[in-house]
């Protein structure tokens, strides 16, 4: 009888058990978000609410608690992966030990400007964390248009383990907030995220991790950033900016980032154990170094191809009496213990120029290693370095004496690539901090951003074959055309990444057979790219003329895009500013390059690639190469490539405009045949005048004085002039003020064996 009502007690009590679980388990899984908020407010020390595995629209999420550091409140998705916030989902965290977990932010954007805010109201968030959350092309439709993802406020928060990639609008990715006294020494905690692909903005405002702002820039933030892997992230020179004091930045890895961790300001900041890996591209950088107080030890530099601000270790001038936001020159630094394998662009005295003048101070450069065996020089001196103290140094270049040696000693021993691709020695045995796979969630694979390849080839004969043939085909299809016209009756949307090749012998010809709406003939859209060979674009039809061969969206496009252009010809684009391409605002390229084509009878400017308006620094192409082309005829000009302002966080445009004719173009009264306003980087050779500019320029060139140029090799015949506001033209420039007819004037350029033959 005893036995009996012990088994009918344990019968009752596991049921109990069992019951009180389910009906736990259904309390705290909740499908709507009435059921949210409620299960929100009400939820104690130890509560766990989970957000049903579905898709969540536009909902605002405002996770307030008091948990424990024992039992803190945890908000986590059913099932990592499953578990999606979309729309305009947004997430406000306020109160203590709380925890977020495993949701996924993507297919639309945060309206309210943040999408994950560690504060709600006044009442900021501590000792709470953000683990397992994905964040993966949440972006606005507009790329100008500023949002960050994540703002973080209060003190000892957590980030870590979280997936943050394919952000390609402006604004900061991830900004930790002093503006609050609450939020000072914060002490916040960054580690183990994956920072994903985030392709150069064109323009200021592309951070991807801020420490603080300029206004508060001399308070204590003592935030750490540890353990992070950042993957292709090139937003704009400062990938991690630190803009505050006492901050620790150690053990990340930088892989293929064109930026820099920018010391921007701020006092007392170490850097220390990082990794960077440039993979040779032109502007990643290692630490750009500002104010005072630093630590940058103990660091790896591989292959970095960066220069001036993006380079490996920018030490740099300041403005006198600086105040905060501008710069204050680099006092009281110590650069030890690292070492740098092929990183040719070491400057020092970096920005010296008429505003900065104050050289760097107290500088200690000892015991570094500096491995350039295809370079002359281990440093680039740019002004005085009295202010630098440089000793215990051991370099490996080219065999050649060092101009500035003194602190500096051959490397006795030599060093190998290992199995990781890591640069060792028998003294030096580098291993990364951590390993890329530890970082980010484990559980997702992030969206493909690269351009899509395809074998797939469409054959066509006419343009209802043509549009179909888009519809059908394939990311990174080819589609051939095999008559010798198309016929268009309306304009092309491209959403997908198209080649339209002709394939006979002689150039396809496009043409309108009416224009009303003046459209153009191919309009590159959100996903949109296109390669075009072999095509004849003429503008005029018998009702109306199409406005552009070739044009981006007037609508901002979030995604970048690329044109190639070959072997082909615009012409009778003429009527008002109309253009064979034509970028519009909030647009932009990785690449345009536009080879062996014609561009004539076009009233407006041939290549209207000056997208921006604002004197903002921002830009619509980062790379143009134009050559071998011929331009005859075009009113207004032949191109114009501009970024407006002086903003010095990006890196283009790159321009090489080679082997080209400009032929009775830009005449307009003070035009300009080439118009090349704030880029960058630039290469003009081997450029033909006749008859162009003559009431202005030939070429216009307002670039920063910080510009890497050449023009040179160009043969001018009654045309205008070269323009540049610094020195930039080479010893090659031959101008002829008389009259020359065409056939005498192509005499004399192939007697001077430059260029091309004239197009027939």
């Amino acid at each position: 009888m005893k036995n009996f009502t012990i088994h009918l007690f344990t019968v009752a009590l596991l049921t109990t058990v069992l019951i009180m679980s389910f009906k736990s388990f259904n309390v705290d899984k909740v499908t709507t978000v009435k059921e949210l908020e409620e299960r929100i407010s009400n939820a104690q020390p130890g509560d766990t609410i989970v957000m049903a595995a579905q898709t969540w629209k536009d909902v605002k999420i405002k996770f307030k608690g008091e948990g424990t550091e024992a039992k803190p409140i945890v908000l986590k998705a059913e099932k990592r992966g499953e578990t999606f916030l979309t729309g305009n989902s947004s997430l406000e965290i306020g109160g203590n030990h709380l925890v977020v977990d495993g949701f996924i932010f993507k297919d639309g954007y945060a309206k309210g400007r943040v999408a994950v805010r560690f504060k709600i109201g006044d009442l900021v968030a501590k000792n709470s964390r953000l683990t397992n959350v994905v964040m993966d092309h949440y972006n606005p439709a507009d790329r100008f248009e500023k949002t960050s993802w994540v703002e973080l406020y209060g003190q000892n928060n957590e980030i870590d383990h979280c997936y943050f990639g394919g952000k390609l609008n402006a604004g900061v990715l991830m900004a930790v907030k002093l503006n609050n006294l609450e939020s000072r020494h914060n002490h916040h905690h960054i580690h183990h995220n994956h920072f994903g692909r985030r392709p150069k903005l064109g323009s200021n405002g592309g951070e991807t991790v801020r420490v603080g702002v300029s206004t508060y820039c001399e308070e204590s933030s003592e935030t750490l950033i540890e353990n992070n892997y950042f993957d292709h992230v090139s937003g704009e020179v400062e990938i991690v900016s630190i803009k505050s004091s006492d901050n620790t930045i150690r053990g990340n890895i930088f892989e293929a980032s064109e930026g820099v961790l920018a010391l921007r300001h701020g006092d007392r900041n170490v850097v220390e154990n990082n990794y960077f890996f440039g993979h040779n591209l032109a502007n990643a950088g290692g630490v750009r170094v500002i104010n005072g107080g630093h630590i940058v030890r103990n660091n790896y530099f591989q292959d970095l191809g960066g220069k001036r601000f993006f380079g490996p270790l920018p030490i740099m001038n300041g403005v006198p009496n600086s105040l905060p936001n501008r710069y204050i020159r680099a006092h009281d630094v110590t650069v030890e213990g690292n070492h740098f394998f092929n990183t040719p662009h070491l400057e020092l005295c970096v920005g010296s120029d008429r505003e900065r003048t104050q050289i760097p101070d107290h500088i200690s450069i000892k015991n570094n290693v500096f491995y350039n065996p295809k370079s002359s020089e281990i440093f680039t001196v740019l002004d005085d370095i009295s202010g630098f103290t440089i000793k215990g140094n051991k370099y490996k270049n080219d065999g050649s004496a060092l101009k500035y040696k003194a602190g500096m000693k051959p490397l006795k021993e030599e060093y190998t690539l290992n199995a990781e691709g890591l640069y060792e020695s028998k003294s030096f045995q580098p291993k990364k901090p951590v390993i890329e796979s530890e970082c980010g969630p484990e559980w997702y694979t992030p969206i493909a951003t690269t351009l899509a390849a395809s074998d797939q080839k469409i054959k066509v004969s006419s343009f209802d074959e043509l549009v179909k043939g888009i519809e059908k085909a394939e990311n990174g299809a080819t589609i051939e055309i095999i008559s010798e016209t198309i016929n268009f009756t309306k304009g092309i949307h491209l959403t997908k990444n198209i080649s339209i090749v002709c394939n006979g012998k002689e150039r396809t010809k496009f043409s309108f057979e009416k224009n009303q709406k003046q459209v153009s003939f191919f309009t590159i859209e959100n996903g949109g790219s296109l390669n075009l060979k072999g095509i004849d674009f003429k503008g005029r039809s018998k009702v109306g003329i199409s406005k552009a061969g070739i044009s981006t969206s007037k609508s901002p496009m979030i995604q970048h895009y690329s044109l190639t252009i070959d072997d082909c010809a615009f012409h009778h684009f003429d009527a008002a500013d109309y253009s064979a391409f034509r970028a519009y605002t909030s647009t932009f390229a990785d690449k345009i390059e536009i080879k062996n084509s014609e561009f004539y009878n076009i009233s407006g400017v041939a290549l209207n690639i000056n997208g921006q308006t604002e004197q903002l620094g921002r830009y619509s192409a980062e790379e143009v190469i134009i050559e071998n082309c011929k331009f005859k005829q075009v009113m207004t000009g032949a191109m114009e490539i501009t970024r407006l302002g002086n903003d010095e966080s990006t890196t283009g445009p790159h321009v090489v405009i080679k082997d080209c004719d400009f032929v009775e173009s830009g005449n307009k009264e003070l035009g300009s045949v080439v118009l090349l306003w704030g880029v960058q980087s630039l290469e003009v050779d081997n450029l033909f005048f006749y008859n162009a500019g003559t009431s202005g320029r030939t070429i216009r060139f307002e670039d920063p004085n910080w510009a890497v140029s050449t023009i040179d090799n160009i043969l001018s015949i009654g045309s205008g002039r070269i323009e540049s506001y610094y020195p930039r033209v080479g010893d090659h420039i031959t101008t002829v003020e008389e009259h020359l007819d065409e056939t005498k004037a192509y005499n004399m350029k192939r007697e001077m064996n430059k260029g091309f033959q004239p197009s027939k």
